[in-house]
């Protein structure tokens, strides 16, 4: 098959409308290098994914919450396009445990974090995602969260109006972390470092370390390490059939 019908059965899929299918341009834009064969490569790997998740095809806001983990993840090109399917499967399910830990009730937390360790112990991908499946498929038809995520979404862009340089620090922290190379082995020394790079974010936006502001913020960094480094915890050695977690700090 052609590049043209595999992004149509994509599109297909997942139910996305014509004028909210940016797939095509997305990979054009990340992989302008790569040779038609390797868009091929992806594309394949892409419907090879989407196709885990079949059991779930009816539910139409996890088909685009699936979407969405597919732009994403072509932000972010592996050394191999042989790697990108391994990628992918690993962000979807990063992204699907900080919505369900979003949508759970924090006394629920270690729950959920408990039932992901146990399965990836004991599971390999296609199992391990059915599980998740089946964990988050409650959360997608609940409309009242739907309806609540929509009014978050809402009063974000407001809040993004209004609160400019919250906004800018925000960025700049999760820019910073993204730039970092995040391994556990040396999570003691990044704690250390994301301290000493908020306290420059907030000098050159002359806010106050003693401030409520400021130790919000800082807070909210530290959460974002933390969870990076807990979904590399738990997803580290997937395609394995072993999986043994090195314990967060």
């Amino acid at each position: 098959m052609d590049l043209s019908s595999l992004y149509s059965e994509v599109k297909q899929l997942l139910s996305i409308t014509d004028e909210k299918f940016d797939l095509e341009h997305n990979i054009n834009h990340y992989y302008n290098s790569e040779p038609d064969e390797n868009k091929l490569e992806i594309i394949g790997d892409i419907l090879s994914f989407i196709n885990k998740f079949s059991m779930f095809n009816d539910i139409e806001p996890f088909k685009k919450s699936l979407y969405n983990c597919i732009n994403k993840t072509l932000e972010i090109k592996p050394d191999s396009i042989f790697d990108f399917e391994d990628l992918l499967v690993k962000n979807s399910i990063m992204h699907f445990i900080q919505e369900y830990i979003n949508y759970s009730k924090l006394n629920q937390k270690d729950q959920v974090l408990e039932f992901l360790v146990d399965s990836l112990e004991k599971l390999k991908v296609q199992p391990l995602i059915t599980n998740l499946g089946l964990l988050i498929k409650p959360m997608y038809q609940d409309q009242s969260y739907l309806n609540n995520l929509q009014q978050l979404k809402e009063v974000e862009v407001a809040y993004n109006m209004a609160n400019g340089t919250d906004i800018q620090i925000k960025n700049e922290i999760d820019a910073w972390l993204r730039s970092q190379e995040i391994s556990l082995d040396n999570q003691d020394d990044l704690y250390e470092i994301y301290k000493q790079e908020f306290k420059n974010i907030i000098t050159k936006h002359n806010l106050s370390p003693d401030s409520d502001k400021s130790k919000k913020l800082q807070v909210e960094g530290m959460e974002m390490l933390t969870m990076k480094l807990t979904m590399l915890s738990l997803m580290e050695h997937i395609p394995d059939d072993s999986f043994e977690p090195i314990p967060i700090k």
